[in-house]
């Protein structure tokens, strides 16, 4: 059983991808202190400008990933997408919340949806 197991199909109104990462990050390394600025609109230029201006107070750029860093995503060629990255023998994947879907999933990071692509991989401060 992997740490993220029990995080996959919470309803996206229930948890978004920045109350995902919040959750996990607290509840399986706890990360207490993590509290992104709360979205006031689902479209994808706010999310990215809520990315862009407060990346730098969260996290660090990373040149290899690691079980439980962060994975942003462009969508549109935005930031737009936040996601935690998760090896599981071996196999890289992200779990993240998605509208579209309509929960959270775990996917292996060589398929994921073709409206996202991996920005980089990010080490929590």
């Amino acid at each position: 059983m992997h740490w993220s197991d029990s995080y996959i199909d919470i309803p996206h109104d229930v948890l978004d991808c920045a109350q995902l990462v919040e959750r996990a990050l607290h509840e399986q390394f706890g990360r207490i202190d993590i509290h992104f600025p709360r979205r006031q609109a689902d479209d994808l230029a706010h999310r990215s400008a809520l990315i862009t201006a407060n990346q730098a107070d969260f996290a660090k750029r990373i040149e290899g990933p690691v079980d439980g860093c962060g994975v942003l995503m462009l969508a549109r060629g935005r930031q737009a997408h936040i996601g935690l990255y998760c090896l599981i023998q071996g196999v890289p994947y992200v779990l993240h919340s998605d509208a579209l879907f309509g929960s959270s999933m775990r996917q292996p990071l060589a398929r994921l949806p073709r409206c996202y692509r991996v920005e980089g991989f990010y080490q929590w401060l």
